[in-house]
This record gives C-alpha cells, sequence and structure tokens, in this order.
C-alpha cells in the first residue's frame, strides 16, 4: 500500500510542480556559484565578452553532443522555427547587456532591474490563460520583487547612467524572453533539445564577433580553464536546462519566480567564500524569497 501511495505520489501533477521548483532552484545555485567564478576570471584577465562566448559554445558543443548520445523523441525534431533563433538571440544577449548594466550602474540597481522582468512573464501568462493570476503567485511576485530589492542592498544608491538603464532594462527582457520562449517550445524539442539549439544560435552569434576580436588568450590560459569549463558547463549547460525542464512543470511565471532564488544564493556564497557580510536587510530580504518559493509549494495546482 506504501508503495502504491509513493508511485502514485511520483506521478502526480503535484510531485511534478515540487521536483520542477527544486530543479529551478538548483540552477539559482550553480548561476550564482558560476557566478562567482566569473569574478575570479575577470580579475585574471578574462573579459566579460571572451566569458560570455566561451560559455555559449562550450554549452552548445555539450549539448550538442548529449542531443547525439542519448537522443529523445522531442530531442530528435529536425524542423526549426523563429522561436528558437529569438531564444537563441535572447540566450546571447541577456548576460551582455547585464554586464554593460553593472559596469555602469551599481550592482544592485542592475540585479533588481533585471529580476523585475519577471513581472513580464506573469503578465504574459494573464493575457494567455485569460484570467487573474492566483492570489498566491501575486504574493509570490510582490515577495519576490521585494525580497531581491533588499538582497541587492539597492537602497541609497542612486548613481544612474542612462546607457546603464538601459542596458538593464534589455537585460529584464531577454531574461523574460528566454523564459517565456523556453515553455513555448519545450514540449516539442525537450529541455536538453531547447538549449542544444538556442545555444547553437548564440555560440554562433558570439564566435562571429570574437573572430573580429583576436584569439582570445585569456581564455585559452592554462590556470583559466578549469574556470572557463565550470562556468560553461556548471554555470550554463546544466542550470540552464534545468530552468527549462524545471519550467515546462511548473510554467513560466512560477519558473521565474523561483528563479529570483539566484541573488539569495549568491549572497550567502559571498559570505562563505570571500567573507563578506550580510546585514539585516539583506536577511529578511533572503527570508522573503525563500518564502516566495515555499508559498508557490504550498498553493501549487
Amino acid at each position: 500500500m506504501f508503495s502504491g501511495g509513493l508511485a502514485r505520489f511520483w506521478k502526480s501533477e503535484r510531485c511534478a510542480s515540487q521536483v520542477g521548483l527544486g530543479a529551478i532552484a538548483l540552477a539559482a545555485l550553480l548561476w550564482a556559484s558560476a557566478g562567482i567564478v566569473a569574478s575570479a576570471l575577470f580579475q585574471a584577465g578574462v573579459t566579460p565578452f571572451e566569458l560570455t562566448t566561451s560559455r555559449a559554445v562550450i554549452a552548445a558543443i555539450g549539448l550538442g553532443l548529449i542531443t547525439q548520445v542519448w537522443p529523445t523523441q522531442a530531442q530528435q525534431v529536425r524542423r526549426w522555427d523563429v522561436r528558437i533563433v529569438a531564444l537563441g538571440l535572447c540566450l546571447a544577449l541577456v548576460t551582455a547587456t547585464y554586464y554593460v548594466a553593472i559596469s555602469r550602474l551599481p550592482v544592485a540597481i542592475a540585479t533588481v532591474i533585471q529580476f523585475a522582468g519577471l513581472t513580464l512573464v506573469v503578465a504574459v501568462g494573464v493575457l494567455k490563460r485569460r484570467q487573474f493570476p492566483e492570489p498566491s503567485i501575486l504574493g509570490a511576485l510582490i515577495a519576490a520583487l521585494v525580497g531581491v530589492v533588499l538582497i541587492s542592498g539597492v537602497s541609497g544608491q542612486f548613481r544612474l547612467d542612462s546607457l546603464g538603464l538601459m542596458a538593464a532594462v534589455l537585460s529584464g527582457l531577454f531574461f523574460a524572453g528566454y523564459t517565456l520562449l523556453s515553455e513555448a517550445v519545450v514540449d516539442t524539442y525537450g529541455a536538453v533539445g531547447v538549449m542544444a539549439r538556442g545555444f547553437l544560435v548564440s555560440s554562433l552569434f558570439w564566435g562571429t564577433i570574437q573572430l573580429t576580436q583576436g584569439f582570445p588568450d585569456a581564455v585559452f590560459a592554462t590556470a583559466n580553464l578549469p574556470s572557463i569549463l565550470f562556468v560553461g558547463v556548471g554555470g550554463t549547460l546544466i542550470p540552464f536546462c534545468l530552468l527549462c525542464w524545471g519550467i515546462q512543470q511548473v510554467r513560466a511565471d512560477r519558473g521565474a519566480i523561483a528563479a529570483t532564488l539566484e541573488p539569495v544564493f549568491s549572497a550567502v556564497l559571498a559570505w562563505i567564500w570571500l567573507g563578506q557580510t550580510l546585514n539585516p536587510m539583506q536577511t529578511v530580504g533572503g527570508v522573503l524569497v525563500l518564502g516566495a518559493v515555499l508559498l508557490l509549494q504550498i498553493r501549487q495546482h
């Protein structure tokens, strides 16, 4: 009886939603870890542009190999559509615009503006379903956004720059774009198939530009290669596949809210690895984001 009940729960929609949110939480943790590693690479001479190109190429190659070695029925779909191209361009540009934003704005402001893009994800979900979002989604959205503001420490920082603001807004739009486009095509291509095609477009985009910039010596420096590979595999290939699969289980709006765990994990890892302190307001922000994700789990269909 117990094993039968466990089997029914494992196949249930509730279990799929919980596992999906867990996958997105793991993706957020991997992104946060890669962010710490990326900071060290920048100090070692790797430029943000070179790292953006490298992670796209590594992800494209790795995912291409996976689809050849372990093909699924969804991944064997050969046709393409314009949504895959748009997804690839969003993947290509979300990091680049964020790097521009943090180079001209306080990191806190750029982070908050980028994650404000999840309001667009929720709005599109409302339009698609033609019904007002349930209270749990609205409550989780508000808690997540307030939590991101607090944990980013944006209070009192007002040094603004028009180009930086534009880049941050674009970063938020690209964040919303790849989230919504992933949801739109994942049932056709599968999570790995979607990301393989998306990062192929992204790598071609950045690789073409890299050809005009010369050989990236810092990327191939022996001391930097392990970190470059980690950012490409652990910080790009794996988490984006987890996000895409998780969105398939829980919908794009819930997935985008769960992705706000990334700045929480970033703050905690910076505290553990870099000795940076967490003030009381940042702690409250982290609790709010965790509460938002917990609310999604409690109130899921």
